[in-house]
């Protein structure tokens, strides 16, 4: 791989990214950071104003800030925020670097985030290369003049997603037969009180849950609250089955749960998308559904079959670790190694 002298890092300190940031460190001892997160002062009430009303009105900001930051030129300008990037933004970054990448988490293309990406959408033409994790971005992107992108998959952390003892040798102590962890969606309540009304024993971890409106009937089976780690792997793994259902309002096929489940070393139960059936054997590596009623049949089966259960377990973490090796660090150094070509 081609070394890298010196690397500009912008993104939150929210967890994803500061792994990403370590990977980047361990590729390049000099690497600054420009934190976004510190962008917008009284980021509760901006934020608000960013995402509902118009974001382009920080445009003149975010640029002064930014620019304030930067003294020096980069082989490489990694950028993991990038709703905060305008076309004049990008078009002075550009001038600072050999190469700008994004890598793009989200969605920005849906209509679900209001006015989030309105400022940066024009900038998207001007990278190097952007990382997608779902094939649904690939045609939207076109229309802005992106040309060149990676699909990857969602990344895993080593040492946080990963089993809390060791296959085989210890045994595990289960706490549920069924566990979801992820924010409320309307469609994921109907979903789980159908679960529920079967009979499966799940329990559910999230944010704004409160608003669905099966809440009455959902709220014994509900902690409601981000999760942190290292208590999210810690559910998980005590846990039989993890239910993993991709984003419908982010058009996702695929999340970064989908990854989780297995590197942490519990059976993925997600559902049936071209994605997920592309990178796990299904009845081996994962079980996918494809309804409410096919989720609850596949659990109960499951239940009964204690064996069955450990054997995907142990066959979906091989390949999530193994195989595929999509932990952060893996997929950070081959993302640099297409942006330079070597």
């Amino acid at each position: 791989m081609k070394k890298l002298n010196r690397i500009l890092f912008l993104g939150r300190n929210a967890l994803s990214s500061r792994h990403k940031y370590i990977c980047l460190k361990n590729i390049c001892k000099s690497i600054d950071i420009i934190d976004a997160s510190n962008i917008l002062y009284f980021e509760k009430i901006t934020g608000r104003i960013f995402f509902h009303f118009s974001s382009k009105i920080f445009a003149s900001l975010i640029n002064w800030y930014v620019v304030s930051k930067i003294k020096k030129q980069y082989d490489l300008i990694f950028v993991d925020d990038g709703e905060f990037i305008n076309e004049r933004l990008i078009n002075f970054l550009k001038t600072k670097t050999k190469k700008i990448i994004y890598y793009c988490n989200d969605n920005p293309f849906v209509k679900r985030d209001k006015k989030k990406w309105q400022l940066s959408l024009p900038s998207l033409k001007h990278y190097d290369l952007i990382i997608f994790h779902n094939k649904s971005r690939i045609k939207p992107s076109k229309k802005y003049g992106v040309k060149n992108y990676l699909l990857v998959l969602p990344s895993y952390q080593k040492k946080i997603h990963t089993p809390q003892s060791n296959f085989g040798k210890k045994s595990r102590k289960y706490k549920y037969d069924v566990i979801f962890i992820g924010t409320w969606e309307t469609y994921r309540g109907i979903f789980f009180k159908k679960l529920i009304e079967n009979g499966i024993n799940i329990k559910i971890f999230g944010n704004l849950w409160h608003k669905d409106k099966y809440y009455d009937f959902l709220k014994p089976y509900i902690i409601l609250g981000h999760v942190h780690d290292p208590n999210y792997s810690k559910l998980i793994y005590h846990s039989k089955i993890a239910i993993c259902l991709p984003s419908v309002g982010n058009n996702d096929d695929i999340t970064k749960r989908s990854i989780e489940i297995p590197a942490i070393g519990t059976l993925l139960m997600a559902k049936k998308t071209e994605t997920h059936t592309k990178t796990f054997i299904d009845n081996q590596e994962a079980i996918f559904f494809k309804d409410a009623k096919d989720c609850y049949n596949k659990c109960k089966e499951l239940l009964l079959n204690q064996r069955k259960i450990e054997k995907i377990s142990y066959k979906g973490h091989l390949k999530v670790t193994k195989i595929l090796k999509t932990d952060f660090e893996s997929v950070i150094k081959n993302i640099v190694k297409k942006t330079f070509g070597k």
